[in-house]
C-alpha cells in the first residue's frame, strides 16, 4: 500500500480543491507534477450516528482540472461507451475485474485487525468482499469515470489508462 500520510497543508490544499474540509483521509495518494494531491486515500471505514458504516471510496480525484475534464467526458456519454466496449471485449472486462479485486484486497488491508473483525461482526463483510472500486456491485459497469481515473493515478486501472490515454487526461504540470 503505497501513499504518503496528509500533512495538514495537504489538507488545506484538498479543502480548497474540494471546497470542503475533506473527511477520513488516510493518506495522499497521488500527487500533480507540482507537489499538490492530486488524489486522496480515504479510511474504509466510518462511523455514522455510532453505526459503523463501509466508505467504498478509497481514492478519491481532488484535482479540479482533472475532475471538471472528467465531469465533461461523463456528459459527453463516455460511461455508456465504456460499458458497451466491456460488454464486447472480454479481455477488458477481465482487466477491469482484476483491478476490482485487488482494490478489494488493499481496501481489506486498510483495516486493522480490530477494524476487520468488528466488520465480520457487524454482518459488513459481504459487503467488503463483494463491492470494488467505489461500492460497485456489477463489475461490468461502469459507475464514475473519477473513481477510475483516481485509482489509475494512485495505482493502475484499465479503465484510468484508457481515459488517460484517448482524452490525454493527466495531472497539471
Amino acid at each position: 500500500m503505497e501513499f504518503e500520510p496528509a500533512t495538514p497543508d495537504d489538507l488545506a490544499i484538498v479543502a480548497t480543491q474540494l471546497g470542503r474540509p475533506p473527511t477520513k483521509v488516510a493518506g495522499i495518494a497521488a500527487r500533480c507534477p507540482a507537489g499538490h494531491p492530486s488524489v486522496v486515500l480515504n479510511h474504509p471505514l466510518h462511523r455514522r450516528s455510532g453505526r459503523l458504516v463501509p466508505f467504498p471510496t478509497l481514492f478519491w480525484l481532488t484535482c479540479p482540472q482533472l475532475s471538471r475534464a472528467v465531469s465533461r467526458l461523463e456528459m459527453a456519454g463516455r460511461i455508456v461507451e465504456l460499458e458497451r466496449r466491456l460488454a464486447e471485449d472480454d479481455d477488458l472486462a477481465q482487466a477491469l475485474h482484476r483491478d476490482h479485486r485487488s482494490y478489494v484486497e488493499e481496501r481489506w488491508q486498510l483495516l486493522s485487525a480490530e477494524d476487520q473483525q468488528e466488520v465480520r461482526e457487524s454482518g459488513l463483510l459481504e459487503t467488503f468482499e463483494e463491492r470494488g472500486i467505489g461500492g460497485m456491485a456489477n463489475w461490468r459497469s461502469v459507475k464514475c469515470l473519477h473513481l477510475h481515473l483516481a485509482h489509475h493515478l494512485a495505482r493502475r486501472n484499465v479503465l484510468g489508462a484508457l481515459l488517460a490515454e484517448e482524452h490525454g487526461l493527466k495531472p497539471c504540470e
